[in-house]
């Protein structure tokens, strides 16, 4: 028994001390009264976000309608303005119907310790997250209750917790489901309100009016029993549910993937930098500065080019969709979707024959339909038409950096936030032939010649379970050189390479590039079988344009506090070499044909007065289509697809990454070339590292011979002063290089 208790006091003692997390000291938890908004800046000074205390808006003591605090502590605290933060009573209740007569768990925790919980949430700490939780929550309650007065802390409890539907606070709870302010709130809609606290899902009006209707019951006569109204009070509000309710305005947002990316750029500097108090800096409260590195220009054009590009490309897709990777095909894959659907499975419970579940799935009413720009509007539509415009929709990410600092200039990393916060950027997908710059810079390094030719056969590995890689155009014979290969996205050429200088020089390449996603030990990597996300992928190609160097991707530039102190300034610097300078300028100019005369000549439709060099990218079945193009300052890559793999274009003319990413890519570069001020400079080349062709009808051998007669192609490459030689740069990244 006394190793029981000695072994709950030390973990009282530990949690105290901040052993399994910070525990907010008094002067964070007075700031909880008056949070200060923290302001996100664009590198022109200027606010472009907000960082708020979640979803909601206070009210004051005023607006605090008496039937809620009396709902409130009738239901969830009765001795409330008894106690001092902690319960004894409530606890002695929990542990004899808990572990002595085991009838069930929970219960215990009073208001204030609900306000803890709300604020500073629970951490995981496997079979002792909830003991350090509850421990956690009484300290915290007890330094509350020695800030606030008891009507402060009802206030606080009431602007702060969540009702569900991404609401926190009365006032938010209050205007959704009956349209009024908090005081205006009568008997039954108070009580209703309170109900939802239980389980906001399962006791929402709207949702389950079941639920809620008895649930406000339970609420009104526990205010009965307490004597906060009179029985006859109850049964008067106990009529049904009648809600007012308002809709969410249209949140279409763009700006939620960046305000993530900062939001967790800030919280590992926070970690590592407390107050002077020895607290934590929190965004949501302390009226912090935020500085990026992001230009409002260049984000605009990431967004404009999105919305552009993929209202044409979502066309195509409804029309030309496919499912190659399901028996079948489409037809039975349409089949198997439905019948996962839960209104299927609910119809044929209630014991409908497949003939009118299938009429169900055909009618056609008004169904919320999502468009770019335009969020969610009523579409004539029959319920399996919804399902599958949902499992077709494409989605996208774009990102541009600074390729000479890291400093990250525009970040667009879905459709709209408010439809799917799911980070394109961050999430990693199949990267296609993005990925074989790597294996030829590894090449290239281990003494191999942009002059070497290989024969383009179609060749069978054995040793791979007879795998035999084919190239997208289907033709064959003749050779490539090393350079042709490359800027025609030859399959069975950049295999040929990959066996011939291992897997393990080139995930160590891809390493020293700053992609850290897991690697697979196959020769199918340099086909881009790997899953890697953009943010990764841009980086390593930063590498290349800005001649060798690894940068460490950045947004935030500065962070200050409310009067202005510099709490922290970013000093941004290379991390290293990739790779020769020699191997570095010979690849510029591979990936510089592939633009010219490779995959990627429909880049130049765009008449860009710039050089750009590239790669595209485009994976099994044209599930994903990527493109990442770079000056010797700028990267900017994208990738384009479906979040379900299971659905892809019909044919590589609709799919590929040329067809679906390049434009977007393209139409950045091409709003930053008409800028007065030029922003992009160009490779530009005083003699070529080679001179042989990218194709020969001749086999591999021949035309290595053929070719070697001519030494021009053998001259060393000098690139003029626009590709700047980065061994000389400082350890830090001078002004110069930052682009404004």
């Amino acid at each position: 028994m006394l190793t029981g208790i000695s072994f709950v006091l030390l973990l009282f003692f530990f949690t105290y001390v901040g052993l399994f997390g910070h525990v907010p000291n008094k002067k964070e938890l007075a700031s909880l009264k008056n949070p200060v908004t923290s302001t996100i800046f664009g590198s022109d000074k200027k606010p472009i976000a907000y960082f708020y205390m979640q979803n909601r808006s206070n009210i004051d003591s005023l607006q605090l309608n008496p039937y809620l605090k009396k709902a409130l502590v009738a239901t969830e605290d009765v001795r409330f303005y008894e106690h001092a933060g902690i319960d004894y009573k409530s606890y002695a209740r929990v542990l004899l119907k808990s572990v002595v007569l085991q009838q069930g768990k929970g219960g215990g925790s009073t208001i204030t310790q609900q306000i803890a919980k709300n604020i500073f949430g629970r951490k995981d700490f496997w079979f002792l997250s909830t003991p350090i939780s509850k421990m956690r929550e009484v300290i915290i309650a007890k330094r509350l209750e020695n800030l606030y007065t008891k009507e402060e802390l009802l206030l606080l409890y009431f602007n702060t917790v969540s009702f569900g539907e991404n609401l926190y606070g009365i006032e938010k709870a209050a205007q959704r489901f009956f349209n009024k302010t908090p005081e205006k709130l009568n008997l039954a809609e108070c009580a209703t309100l309170v109900g939802v606290l239980k389980a906001p899902t399962y006791y929402n009006p709207r949702r389950n009016p079941i639920n809620a209707t008895n649930r406000r019951n339970t609420v009104l006569d526990q205010m009965v029993k307490y004597a906060a109204i009179t029985a006859e009070e109850a049964t008067a509000a106990k009529t049904p549910i009648v809600l007012n309710y308002t809709p969410p305005e249209k949140n279409s947002s763009l700006s939620g993937y960046y305000k993530e990316f900062v939001k967790k750029e800030f919280e590992i500097w926070a970690n590592e930098n407390p107050t002077a108090e020895g607290g934590i800096y929190d965004l949501e409260k302390d009226g912090l500065n935020i500085y990026t590195t992001l230009q409002p220009n260049i984000q605009k054009y990431a967004e404009n080019a999105m919305v552009r590009n993929i209202e044409r490309l979502q066309k195509s897709m409804a029309e030309f969709w496919e499912s190659n990777t399901t028996q079948g095909g489409k037809e039975a894959f349409i089949n198997k979707l439905m019948k996962q659907q839960p209104k299927v499975k609910q119809l044929q419970n209630q014991g409908k024959t497949p003939e009118e579940i299938e009429q169900y799935l055909q009618k056609v009413t008004a169904r919320k339909y999502w468009e770019v720009n335009k969020g969610f509007e009523p579409r004539q539509q029959s319920y399996q038409d919804s399902v599958i415009s949902a499992i077709v929709r494409l989605h996208t990410g774009i990102l541009a950096m600074n390729s000479r600092s890291g400093a990250i200039l525009g970040y667009l990393g879905g459709i709209d936030y408010g439809f799917s916060q799911i980070d394109n950027i961050k999430s990693p997908k199949q990267v296609g032939s993005t990925f074989k710059p790597i294996t030829y810079l590894t090449a290239l390094q281990h003494g191999i010649d942009p002059c070497d030719f290989y024969d383009n056969t179609l060749r069978t590995y054995s040793q791979y379970e007879n795998w035999q890689p084919r190239n997208s155009s289907g033709s064959y014979g003749g050779s490539y050189s090393v350079h042709g290969a490359l800027a025609n996205s030859v399959n069975t050429i950049s295999v040929a390479l990959q066996m011939q200088v291992g897997v393990p020089k080139v995930k160590k390449q891809a390493e020293k590039m700053g992609i850290t996603a897991t690697i697979p030990d196959v020769p199918s990597i340099v086909l881009g079988t790997a899953d890697v996300n953009l943010l990764e992928m841009v980086t390593a190609y930063a590498s290349i344009s800005n001649g060798g160097q690894l940068v460490q991707p950045y947004m935030i530039q500065k962070i200050t506090n409310e009067e202005g102190k510099v709490l922290f300034e970013a000093k941004p610097k290379y991390k290293g070499r990739v790779a020769s300078e020699k191997s570095i300028k010979q690849l510029q100019q591979i990936m510089g044909e592939v633009i010219t005369e490779g995959t990627g000549t429909s880049f130049n439709s765009y008449n860009i007065p710039f050089n750009i060099i590239g790669k595209t990218g485009t994976t099994q079945n044209n599930g994903d289509g990527w493109f990442i193009g770079a000056s010797p300052e700028i990267v900017v890559g994208a990738w384009v697809g479906t979040q379900d793999k299971r659905v892809h274009f019909k044919s590589t003319s609709l799919g590929s990454g040329a067809r679906t990413a390049m434009p977007m890519v393209a139409s950045v570069f091409k709003s930053l070339s008409s800028w007065t001020r030029p922003m992009l400079t160009n490779f530009e080349y005083e003699t070529p590292y080679f001179k042989c062709p990218a194709y020969s009808e001749l086999s591999a051998n021949e035309a290595k011979s053929f070719y070697a007669s001519d030494s021009t192609y053998l001259k060393e490459l000098q690139l003029k002063s626009m590709v700047i030689s980065l061994d000389s740069l400082p350890s830090k990244t001078s002004d110069s290089l930052v682009v404004q």
